[in-house]
């Protein structure tokens, strides 16, 4: 009995995780806007020695900035891309695909409480004006409007997130046997991560704590088993079935 991917729960959890990651990013754009309106001095980004010192980004002009950020979004989005189609044409194991949104179901919620209860400058300069996050009275939009961007304290990184965990599932697909492709595609998919970096520090879109622990907890994350048992029990059906090997009964040799 093959294992199989519980297409419509699975489809119809895809919708939800998304449309929550939605409503609670531009939670978080909010809470930074009242933060900044009860504030009585100017929200300014906090010291980061790695931006500041070594990378010296605010030198860096204004719409390079912009372009660095856009650079992170397409490293990020193609890299997830290329990972699901080649599940879709080389794979499709129900439980590599079912692993990644059970990963997302964890991390998402997670993460917005923790950004939600520590307040903090975003790490971008005036990043209510800068990423258009509405300021009016109404608060319906954060049910609606694309977050393309979020104001406030990200304290999580979401792409480099979504980078180390495609890249797991990505090695996943490699059969055991092959170690010199799982080893290959496990560097591109870290020296891809490393390229995002780059971006990420140069556009001074992320602090670096963020990402250091953020690349700390989601390895850790995404290799614990509880998140296979959860992916394997809520999105595969026969996940747990083992085919029966007939076994030759062994005479008994021992007598009484």
């Amino acid at each position: 009995m093959k294992p199989e991917l519980r297409k419509l729960r699975f489809a119809c959890t895809t919708v939800i995780v998304l449309y929550a990651n939605l409503v609670l990013t531009n939670v978080v754009s909010l809470r930074q806007y009242w933060f900044q309106q009860t504030s009585d001095t100017k929200i300014v980004p906090l010291y980061d020695s790695l931006f500041r010192d070594w990378v010296h980004g605010y030198d860096i002009p204004s719409p390079t900035m912009v372009t660095m950020r856009d650079m992170v979004d397409i490293c990020t989005y193609s890299w997830v891309v290329l990972v699901i189609l080649c599940w879709m044409a080389f794979s499709q194991k129900p439980i590599i695909i079912a692993k990644g949104l059970m990963t997302q179901i964890i991390l998402i919620p997670a993460f917005s409480i923790a950004q939600l209860l520590t307040i903090i400058p975003d790490s971008t300069p005036n990043c209510l004006e800068e990423f258009n996050i509405p300021v009016t009275e109404d608060i319906g939009w954060v049910l609606w409007r694309y977050p393309k961007r979020a104001c406030g304290n990200m304290l999580w990184s979401s792409d480099i997130t979504q980078l180390i965990v495609f890249t797991s599932l990505a090695v996943q697909m490699i059969p055991q046997k092959n170690r010199k492709w799982k080893y290959t595609v496990w560097l591109f998919g870290e020296m891809w991560t490393l390229f995002t970096l780059i971006f990420v520090f140069s556009s001074q879109y992320q602090y670096s704590v963020d990402v250091v622990t953020t690349y700390v907890v989601v390895k850790l994350a995404i290799s614990n088993p509880t998140i296979e048992y959860l992916a394997k029990y809520f999105f595969v059906r026969n996940g747990e079935y083992f085919e029966r090997v007939p076994l030759q009964e062994l005479p008994n040799i021992y007598t009484l």
